[in-house]
């Protein structure tokens, strides 16, 4: 088979391994548990600005000057679950300015069962959860007398260095992007390659079963070019170390200008295939480590 996937017995094994199974034990052993705080937006709702004589806004019996809504993401963006005997403080919001919260909204969460309370007082939330798992994350607004966009967030869990709070939205990849994209990549290649043994297995097993059975046979050649050509097309999937015996004996009947020795090449070809490595075997564990690469990726990024 060409190398077996063209250098795959070394290239591409050695490509798995870097790319692929390194990266995966060094987060399995290297795991954090992490919690991000990011306010995604903050809008007006009523500004004091636009009043009119006369016209008074209330919310729920409450008079308000002005009021605005602010929409925070948490999300376990470590590779550990975060389970609830694990918080030691629950993540806590807290208002600047004296601005008071008049109501709070889980807006929505993934997964959709994902265990999230969200309680109020006049100037901060707590947000309870019993299992945070990597990916997992909720979308939480709060409705406040005020448009001043200030705020604190403070929370103590087991594991965790500290609450990880963006004020505005991150713009750019984050570290966990940066390694699982090649990752995948990396996956989709080992796939790819793999697709060759699988598609050069059928000739294999032809050769082998004829070969074992008696009934591979070498035809008439007029040239040892031309028993060159039909050997590299009838065992392409044998890799060049394993054909290497073949093409010497035929190499050394050229130069000897001997007769084509049909029954020295079918033998020398009979032990070389028998003897070569299969190439399923070799296609199994690539696609195997693809696969296995892929979705573990995947489910790091969040997209499974």
């Amino acid at each position: 088979m060409k190398d077996k996937f063209g250098a795959i017995a070394v290239v591409t094994l050695a490509v798995a391994i870097l790319g692929v199974i390194v990266p995966i034990l060094w987060d399995y052993y290297s795991g954090q548990k992490g919690i991000t705080l990011t306010l995604m937006s903050h809008n007006e709702v009523i500004s004091s600005s636009t009043a009119v004589e006369g016209l008074e806004i209330n919310y729920k019996g409450t008079k308000l000057p002005s009021l605005s809504r602010m929409t925070f993401l948490i999300e376990n963006t470590g590779n550990k679950p975060i389970v609830e005997s694990d918080v030691v403080s629950p993540i806590k919001i807290e208002t600047l300015n004296k601005s008071n919260i008049l109501d709070v909204i889980v807006d929505s969460k993934t997964p959709n069962n994902l265990d999230l309370q969200a309680m109020k007082n006049s100037q901060s939330v707590v947000i309870k959860f019993t299992l945070l798992n990597p990916g997992d994350k909720a979308f939480v607004s709060l409705l406040v007398d005020s448009n001043e966009e200030g705020f604190a967030a403070t929370s103590r869990i087991a594991g965790v260095q500290d609450l990880n709070v963006n004020h505005t939205p991150p713009k750019t990849l984050t570290i966990w992007v940066l390694l699982w994209i090649p990752v995948s990549i990396f996956s989709l290649a080992l796939l790819l390659a793999s697709s060759i043994g699988f598609i050069q297995y059928p000739q294999e097993l032809r050769v082998k079963e004829d070969i074992r059975n008696g009934r591979f046979e070498i035809p008439d050649f007029k040239s040892y070019e031309e028993a060159r050509k039909w050997i590299k097309k009838t065992i392409n999937f044998l890799t060049s170390g394993e054909a290497a015996p073949i093409f010497d004996v035929l190499a050394e009947q050229e130069e000897k200008n001997s007769e084509f020795n049909k029954e020295l090449i079918s033998n020398v070809i009979n032990k070389s295939v028998l003897r070569s490595m299969s190439n399923l075997k070799m296609a199994l564990v690539v696609s195997s480590i693809g696969l296995f690469g892929l979705y573990y990726a995947l489910s790091s990024l969040g997209d499974l």
